[in-house]
């Protein structure tokens, strides 16, 4: 958590006048000041982490309507992902659809399958990784 806080502090120290929304695994998260503004600003619940630290934050896949609300409410914000070298948000993106496929194939319940409906769940699976293989 002390390198989350020191790369805060830092991005703080370089612009104080962005409100921060840092990637830390599959959420966006603000911290102190930041989440304190947000929880204000757009109403996202607050959690304290610890007696010196608090965020709140949105899932990765809300992105695009998190950063929507953002320019409405005219907040100044900036993204900071910390994916780990060699992982591009689309790769890993791609294997969250990927998982979700899998879960789904978990949780079917082939006793109650018919035929029919086995093949539209395959091809619905296959034009999914069709795409996710074309990026």
């Amino acid at each position: 958590m002390s390198k989350l806080i020191n790369q805060y502090n830092d991005l703080k120290k370089k612009d104080s006048t962005k409100i921060y929304a840092i990637r830390v695994g599959i959420f966006y998260n603000f911290l102190n000041e930041d989440a304190k503004y947000i929880n204000e600003k757009i109403g996202l619940k607050i959690t304290n982490l610890s007696p010196e630290i608090i965020k709140c934050g949105f899932p990765i896949s809300s992105l695009d309507r998190y950063k929507k609300i953002f320019e409405k409410s005219k907040i100044n914000y900036e993204i900071v992902d910390n994916l780990n070298q060699g992982v591009s948000s689309t790769d890993y993106l791609n294997n969250i659809e990927i998982k979700h496929i899998i879960e789904k194939i978990k949780n079917l319940d082939m006793n109650n399958v018919t035929f029919h409906q086995a093949f539209d769940i395959l091809l619905d699976f296959q034009n999914k990784l069709k795409k996710e293989v074309e990026k």
